[in-house]
């Protein structure tokens, strides 16, 4: 019988955020902090990992842990006083400014997986010193505020955190506090994961409390037995106010950090959304029951109810989709389509709901809330597919078939007069391929990932400057594997000839790419190591 399996749900573990720090982290950070005096906090101190060594070195250390069982662990490992309870009920307008650091390594938990009252008083407190939570915001976000308000000025805040402070969107405001409130921000990262048995990426944010903008740098290390070696220097780029940036972009040398601020808001270039949107894939609900290989779908007999699927980009191999590559692809390249069918006038319909019922497809989330959880929303014929996760470069493919794709590929609609595939291979080149790595987001793995709106924030010439025989030469140089020769001859004539940008301008946008595309794929080889 065909099984219709669903995605894992989350461990008891991950829904309350409970990921323990390591000791040679929790010896580095206690350190680091303890340099700035001896009052200090620690405000989820667990059963009490980085309180130990806190304790250690100093006598006036307070810990506040919300779980009873977990605070008195803590006080009896340590001997350190612990409040009981919950931490933004505790902080309260006498504890703002009275450490002279704040160590530690808050929950991560996601908004909807947050208990109440405990949300409500920790989104309540980002309100109350301006800053505008929403329903992305993890429970980490306002333990990272209320450290640096906790501080004195000179102060030092030492906390780990999920990577995702350097690149997701909501932390955007908090990457803006950090920058504004702080007169230096060091953050550690590693090139193995150092969590054992969780796929967690984590940093170490250092910060120093004081008048913004921030110096900022960004130091790699291999793993966490490297941090006894490890001395934090000053940081020697200075970040501009209010920035809300990912900091991805400070990985690099300080004078293509420089290069890549300009070529930013370069007028020579516009963002990707004045020639076309960006949206996602097709999201099925279950993509083992809709997704299926054209034997399968007339096994089920459902073959005429199906449209043809770019569910892999292992099916992209150029800059454009032909009718012919669909018809080579392999695997499930069919969408169940069920709009506008009557249940009852279609037996093979009929039947295969019955099984996908069998086996629980109707009870997920997103095919319970439809009126007919078999038939899919929002399916149309995407005018271009763009790559969501990225291995080495970011790429448009212009859809010549009547394909529409998962989730797994954005489609895009392109903006009047505008040609998908001369917008495919205006995009191929050195500077998109930079910006694709300072405004995307690497998780760990090696891949890049490009939501939508960042897509769309994507700065690319304006198709118009593409010679039509640009197109065929560039896909046939995709389509062979020749990415460096696809990338001369784009930056070539559209870049240099077409819009003046000099050599050295294209060469030092390529090796930012480079540098950064490496440092992904370098921290994916060292994963398992």
């Amino acid at each position: 019988m065909t099984a219709f399996e669903a995605k894992v749900a989350p461990t008891d573990e991950k829904l309350r955020g409970g990921y323990y720090t390591p000791k040679p982290i929790a010896d580095f950070v206690a350190t680091w902090v303890g340099a700035a005096g001896s009052r200090i906090l620690e405000p989820a101190c667990g059963d009490g990992n980085i309180l130990e060594p806190l304790s250690r070195l100093s006598d006036d250390v307070q810990g506040v842990e919300l779980f009873p069982d977990e605070a008195a662990a803590a006080m009896a490992r340590t001997g350190a006083d612990v409040v009981v309870g919950d931490f933004f009920t505790w902080f309260d307008d006498e504890k703002h400014g009275a450490f002279d650091g704040v160590a530690g390594n808050p929950p991560y938990i996601r908004f909807g997986n947050w208990t109440e009252p405990t949300r409500s008083d920790a989104l309540g407190f980002m309100r109350a010193v301006g800053m505008k939570p929403n329903k992305l915001t993890n429970a980490w976000v306002p333990f990272v505020v209320a450290s640096v308000v906790g501080c004195r000025k000179g102060g030092r805040i030492g906390l780990v955190i999920p990577a995702e402070v350097m690149q997701v969107g909501y932390a955007a405001e908090l990457r803006q506090y950090l920058i504004d409130n702080c007169s230096e921000v060091n953050v550690v990262t590693f090139k193995r994961l150092v969590f054992p048995g969780i796929l967690q990426e984590v940093v170490l944010l250092l910060a120093t409390k004081g008048a913004g903008p921030a110096r900022i740098q960004l130091v790699e290390v291999d793993d966490a037995s490297k941090l006894p070696e490890l001395e934090i220097g000053t940081a020697n780029v200075r970040a501009p106010l209010h920035e809300k940036e990912k900091w991805t972009k400070y990985h690099l040398a300080p004078e293509q950090i420089d290069s890549v601020r300009a070529l930013r808001t370069d007028e020579r270039l516009r963002p990707m959304e004045s020639f076309a949107s960006v949206d996602v894939g097709v999201v099925t609900g279950r993509n083992s029951f809709f997704v299926m290989t054209p034997d399968e779908a007339k096994a089920h007999r459902v073959s005429n109810l199906t449209i043809p699927l770019v569910a892999r980009s292992a099916q992209l191999s150029g800059i454009v989709y032909t009718d012919q590559d669909h018809r080579e692809a392999v695997g499930r390249t069919a969408l169940l389509d069920a709009r506008g069918i009557e249940l009852g006038t279609h037996p093979g319909l009929r039947d295969y709901v019955s099984l996908g019922e069998e086996q629980g497809v109707h009870t997920g989330y997103k095919c319970r809330i439809r009126k007919e959880w078999w038939v899919v929303p929002s399916i149309w014929e995407a005018e271009a597919f763009m790559l969501r996760q990225i291995h080495t470069h970011p790429r448009v493919i212009a859809n010549q078939t009547i394909a529409t794709s998962t989730d797994t590929v954005h489609r895009m609609r392109m903006a009047e007069s505008v040609s998908a595939p001369h917008l495919a291979t205006a995009s191929f080149n050195s500077i998109t391929f930079a910006m694709s790595e300072v405004v995307g987001r690497s998780y760990g793995g090696g891949i890049l990932e490009l939501e939508p709106s960042e897509a769309e924030e994507l700065r690319v010439p304006d198709p118009s400057l593409v010679p039509d025989d640009l197109v065929t030469k560039v896909d046939e140089l995709v389509r062979a594997r020749r990415t460096e020769d696809a990338l001369d001859a784009v930056d070539r004539v559209v870049l240099i000839d077409a819009l003046g940008f000099t050599e050295d301008e294209v060469a030092s946008a390529r090796a930012a790419w480079i540098t950064l595309r490496d440092r992904r794929h370098g921290r994916a080889k060292r994963k398992g190591a």
